[in-house]
């Protein structure tokens, strides 16, 4: 493809160093671009949710037995996989119930 074309080590380098350039922008503009697309979403998906054209109807509290029998060491390690798959605080979130798959 080249034919007799020879390059120098400094050509070399400098050819290596574009296309490794090239790449890496590239890949800076798509995450670029899919922060922006997603902050976009989000926005619209959040003024969908707020519109007050559709509410919904309110259930009367129910209130439920609770079950603390579970294992101490299970939920720890159950609320510790949700912290990291949420990537939020403990206080954040609250468990309302657990329930086995069978």
């Amino acid at each position: 493809m080249l034919g007799d074309v020879t390059l120098t080590l400094g050509e070399a380098f400098g050819v290596a160093l574009t296309g490794l350039t090239v790449v890496f922008l590239a890949l800076i503009s798509l995450l670029i671009a899919i922060k922006i697309i997603s902050k976009v979403v989000n926005s619209i998906e959040g003024k969908k949710e707020s519109s007050p054209s559709v509410a919904p109807a309110k259930a009367a509290p129910q209130k439920k037995v609770v079950d603390n029998s579970m294992d101490p060491a299970l939920l720890a390690a159950i609320i510790g996989a949700i912290n990291m798959e949420e990537r939020s605080r403990v206080e954040s979130f609250r468990i309302v119930s657990i329930n086995e798959k069978k």
